[in-house]
């Protein structure tokens, strides 16, 4: 993959699983980093290009992986707000992607004028086939999100806000608010037959984690 970071080494793919079922439905797309390097801080520190560039570079990897399919992907809000990176993304060749967009609360800084452009741009997105998703959503971030009416399909919720609510009322209370937002939700950090239960009873429909193995592929 010439032009990106030494310190990215290979693809991960994370499967998407009906709770209910154990059926796998798809798989997120990840980047395999270097050891010495932290995954949240390396690609915090990615710009707009270099995050489309990573995604452009993984899709023509995965492109004649047969057994892949339904895949999910990881984007930045600010590639929707750079109009030249925009066009590259409506061209990308792929199959209908599931569009993560992650930081989301960054979509509270932009200004109204952006906000609104980023929003008909994420319309345009849904009209080429592809899914939205909303990553990492806990109990604060959810909120805002009530009042937006973004064209969402599913909304992710942070296995951090799994882990401290799981055993608890509030794991459902949250579930129900993102159902608000959009009609499907995925729980991360899924990693016991116990977690899958937990999920499953807050009434999620699909899961992700170490409960399910993972698929390799090196860089090309």
């Amino acid at each position: 993959m010439q032009q990106l970071s030494h310190d990215i080494i290979g693809i991960k793919l994370e499967p998407i699983v009906d709770l209910s079922t154990s059926r796998t439905l798809g798989a997120e797309v990840l980047s395999v980093l270097t050891s010495h390097q932290q995954n949240e801080r390396f690609f915090s520190d990615q710009s707009a290009a270099q995050s489309l560039m990573l995604l452009e570079a993984q899709l023509a990897t995965l492109k004649n992986v047969h057994s892949v399919s339904n895949l999910f992907i990881n984007l930045p809000i600010t590639v929707l707000t750079v109009s030249e990176l925009f066009q590259r993304l409506l061209h990308v060749k792929s199959p209908p992607l599931n569009i993560e967009l992650v930081e989301p609360a960054s979509f509270f800084s932009l200004s109204a004028g952006l906000r609104e452009c980023v929003t008909q741009r994420l319309q345009l997105l849904t009209m080429q086939g592809h899914r939205l998703w909303l990553d990492d959503v806990d109990e604060a971030l959810i909120r805002p999100f009530l009042s937006c009416q973004l064209p969402l399909c599913g909304i992710k919720i942070d296995k951090d806000a799994f882990w401290r609510l799981r055993a608890t009322s509030a794991l459902a209370a949250l579930v129900g608010l993102c159902s608000q937002v959009a009609g499907q939700v995925l729980i991360e950090g899924i990693e016991t037959e116990q977690d899958r239960a937990y999920a499953l009873q807050a009434g999620a429909g699909l899961g992700q984690g170490y409960l399910w193995p993972s698929w390799y592929w090196p860089e090309v």
